[in-house]
Parts: structure tokens; C-alpha cells; sequence
């Protein structure tokens, strides 16, 4: 038990810094105001088959009362954006909220002529 005492500090020193990567939005407003809930885009999501390229690279803060959330964020250029089945608009960007979960949920921007639901 004390050799394993010895090797934690250790290893806490040697492991990365767990920090996000670049924040491209900080907001007060709730999570969901960023843009429209695509159903089709969110099952793909869940199903690995949209989702950001790399995980926390690109993120967007939310830090309001209400909504709080840390989301992914992806570009339909394809930058940060894993799409295998070519399902990205390139004048959109992506949110993502659980990414990696069977719960995933693509908030969609720029899209334009559709109205945000309230929640």
C-alpha cells in the first residue's frame, strides 16, 4: 500500500493538464439559444456517425443562471467535423452536448428560415 502512496503523486505530475481547448464562444445565455435541434444530425450523433473530430479541441461556454453547458463545436467546412456520410451544410456550424452518449444532441447555427422552438 505504501509503494502505490509513492507512484500517485508521480503520476499526477507527469499526466497532461486537463484544460478545453479553444473557447470560440462564451455566453450567458442558455445552451440552446445557439441555434435549432436537428433530430436527424443528434441520432447520427449518438450513432458515431456525426460528431466533432476531436473532443473538447473546439468548445463553446455557457455560464449563465440558466442553461449552463460545455459544448463541443464543429464547422460545416469540416473543420473539427467528423462526417463520413456527408450529412454537414458548409454555411452551418455545429453544437454538441453529450458527445460520445447515446444521448448526443446537435444544436445546429446558421441555418437559415427556420424558427428556434422555445424551450
Amino acid at each position: 500500500m505504501r509503494r502505490t502512496a509513492t507512484i500517485l503523486p508521480l503520476l499526477l505530475l507527469l499526466s497532461p493538464k486537463a484544460e478545453a481547448g479553444e473557447v470560440v464562444l462564451t455566453s450567458q445565455a442558455p445552451y440552446w439559444e445557439v441555434g435549432v435541434r436537428d433530430d436527424g444530425l443528434s441520432r447520427a450523433c449518438s450513432l458515431n456517425r456525426f460528431e466533432p473530430l476531436h473532443p473538447g479541441d473546439l468548445v463553446a461556454r455557457f455560464l449563465g443562471p440558466v442553461g449552463g453547458a460545455l459544448l463541443d463545436v464543429a464547422k460545416g467546412t469540416g473543420l473539427n467535423l467528423r462526417d463520413p456520410t456527408h450529412l454537414a451544410k458548409r454555411n452551418e456550424d455545429y453544437f454538441f452536448r453529450n458527445t460520445g452518449t447515446t444521448s448526443c444532441e446537435v444544436l445546429v447555427g446558421g441555418r437559415k428560415g427556420v424558427v428556434k422552438p422555445g424551450r
